[in-house]
């Protein structure tokens, strides 16, 4: 095998493999012999068909055939023979295959860049100054009250007003025939949260249990199913039910109600350690962002394109997990490209980071423990409320093993490491 290495970059590489003639007529000799076996030519027994009448009938298959075995496995090769590391799946171009002729390729492919490691001990950082405040406490204890709050039905003949809660069924309609999915039952409505179309809350209020309301509006010019916005729609709605929202007193029955707390002081004290817990996590977080934003700054290298790339799908798959179920980026109305635009620096720098930390984990001869990696995959497990084999195969459903999940793991070991050698303030 030849293998010739052209620089394109410093993380692009194109590699021309030559495969050997004798490699090639044996490939082609199994291939034909083979095939001699398995087809059926009128007048000539199995396997004793002429090779040229093999040639000018199934010629090109049989050469397809002999690439698609060849090619993987020599670019492997080629890979090993270099000490490349390759980035993504190479694109192969230029496939020569001819007879009595080494089989010739290039294979054009982004690599993990060279990283001549500098400075990354005592680097100096100051840890954010953050202290728990009695109102955050007092916010949190609210945050509770708020989850513990009851829906209370009002009095027969209260008037419908701003944040009280209200049962309805609905049929939406337009131009005089019934609106697709536009038809709820029991539905609970907070008015004022404006999570239904503008206006439909709106013409709710003074309106009591037992009214049958006709709300008219039109659906925003923005509206993300085309065929609806800006057009005007009437809902039949029937109210069942008018409630409101009933806090439970702050006090110490209140505390050992929801977590069995001697007192409200106690609750509080709970409440002022975890918020303290918490920001130790931000600090920390704030520390390791400042460290890693060093490391970049005293490490310039070109950072592979695709990486950046798979980087940004995955933001931009985030995204699109947050919109309403079947619902596109394009019918939402979110512009591509200045999303693109605005999430790529970040890409670029989270990907120039882990690589970077990928370098130091070498350098330092960091590794990654069955046992660390099993204890990870058990914090995550607790984490997302499944067993640790459920979450093992949904690791491997989505990246196809654990080299990326084990990955991970690596990189927050170098970023402790680094941590450790650091001075902060």
């Amino acid at each position: 095998m030849k293998v010739a290495v052209e620089e394109i970059s410093s993380v692009k590489k194109s590699l021309k493999i030559e495969v050997p003639e004798e490699i090639v007529t044996r490939e082609l000799e199994a291939a034909y012999t083979d095939l001699n076996h398995r087809v059926r030519i009128p007048g000539f027994r199995p396997g004793k068909a002429p090779r040229a009448l093999l040639e000018k009938r199934y010629g090109p298959t049989v050469e397809e055939d002999v690439i698609r075995r060849l090619v993987p496995d020599y670019y492997q090769r080629a890979i090993r023979e270099t000490g490349l590391r390759p980035v993504e799946l190479p694109a192969i171009e230029k496939i020569e295959l001819k007879k009595n002729a080494p089989l010739s390729f290039t294979a054009m492919v982004e690599i993990t860049p060279p990283i001549p490691l500098g400075t990354t001990t005592g680097l100096k950082v100051q840890r954010p100054k953050m202290e728990v405040t009695t109102i955050e406490v007092d916010k949190a204890l609210e945050a509770l009250q708020e989850q513990h709050a009851q829906l209370v039905a009002c009095p027969e003949g209260h008037p419908i007003a701003e944040k009280d809660f209200v049962v309805v069924d609905f049929q939406g309609s337009m131009d005089g025939r019934p609106l697709e999915g536009g038809s709820r039952q029991n539905h609970l409505i907070r008015v004022g949260s404006d999570t239904l179309i503008p206006g439909f809350e709106e013409q709710l209020i003074h309106h009591q249990r037992g009214d049958r309301v006709k709300v008219q509006t039109t659906f925003p010019k923005d509206y993300p199913k085309a065929d609806l916005a800006g057009r005007a729609v009437e809902f039949d709605v029937m109210i069942r039910e008018v409630k409101q929202k009933v806090l439970p007193p702050l006090d110490d029955e209140f505390a050992k109600d929801i977590g069995k707390f001697a007192s409200l002081d106690q609750l509080r004290e709970k409440l002022r350690e975890d918020l303290t817990a918490r920001i130790r996590l931000e600090q920390d977080r704030a520390v390791r962002t400042a460290l890693l934003k060093q490391l970049s700054e005293a490490h310039p290298f070109e950072v592979p394109s695709s990486l950046v790339e798979q980087e940004v799908q995955e933001s931009l798959a985030r995204l699109q997990q947050r919109l309403p179920k079947g619902m596109t980026l394009e019918q939402a109305k979110i512009d591509l490209r200045a999303v693109r635009k605005e999430i790529e620096p970040a890409a670029h720098e989270k990907v120039k980071g882990r690589l970077i930390l990928m370098a130091i984990a070498e350098r330092e001869q960091l590794t990654v423990t069955k046992e660390e990696i099993d204890t990870a995959l058990s914090r995550t497990a607790e984490e997302l409320k499944l067993s640790s084999e459920d979450v093992r195969r949904l690791i491997v459903s989505q990246d196809g093993s654990l080299d990326v999940f084990k990955a991970r793991l690596l990189e927050d070991k170098a970023m402790d490491w680094v941590v450790s050698k650091a001075v902060i303030e």
